[in-house]
């Protein structure tokens, strides 16, 4: 499967990114800020049947940068 790092995946064009990749079978390592939102988020694109990693954090900070990396590599 391949995989995609969406940022700000917790709504707005982010979500319907998750939204429409999970539909078509990608593996989705998700990033937002607010954590609780992105949990929620995680929970709808995972009911596609495709393996999802959520991480919140600041994609201005190099180590989360890095964990989203490590995250998407894990999966494929």
């Amino acid at each position: 499967m391949p995989v995609a790092i969406i940022t700000g995946a917790s709504k707005g064009l982010g979500r319907a990114l998750a939204e429409a990749l999970a539909a078509r079978g990608w593996d989705l390592v998700l990033d937002a800020r607010t954590a609780q939102v992105l949990k929620e988020t995680a929970a709808a694109v995972a009911e596609h049947g495709t393996r999802v990693e959520a991480l919140a954090g600041d994609v201005t900070d190099a180590a989360h940068r890095g964990a989203l990396v490590a995250a998407a590599r894990r999966l494929g």
